[in-house]
């Protein structure tokens, strides 16, 4: 516990820094505190709160119950078991590395 709440100080220094440097404000709130920073491990409430700020997925609900694209740019139903997405080029991780393919299906073989 006390290493994810000392990763999760790092991010808000990190943030906290990057506005500062930009002269704007940043608040965030939570009405509970997430129990892991890996949404694959534990999903709480707080942790769901963060996995949404953090991570983006293929492609998410809408409020009209629809799909909208977020990593994926557009979708197929190939058939009834395989759909195929085509990725948002330029997309990168924190590290700088591009996203592929590869990283989609790592994720889903995790």
């Amino acid at each position: 516990m006390r290493k994810m709440l000392s990763l999760l100080g790092v991010m808000v220094f990190a943030l906290a820094v990057a506005t500062a440097a930009n002269a704007k404000t940043l608040r965030m709130a939570y009405d509970a505190d997430p129990v892991s920073l890996d949404p694959h491990e534990q999903l709480s409430g707080g942790t769901l709160q963060l996995s949404h700020m953090v991570f983006d997925p293929l492609v998410r609900w809408t409020q009209e119950l629809g799909f909208e694209g977020r990593l994926a740019e557009s979708w197929e139903r190939i058939d009834d078991l395989t759909v195929r997405f085509n990725l948002r080029q330029g997309v990168k991780f924190h590290s700088g590395n591009m996203m592929t393919a590869a990283d989609v299906v790592w994720t889903f073989d995790r």
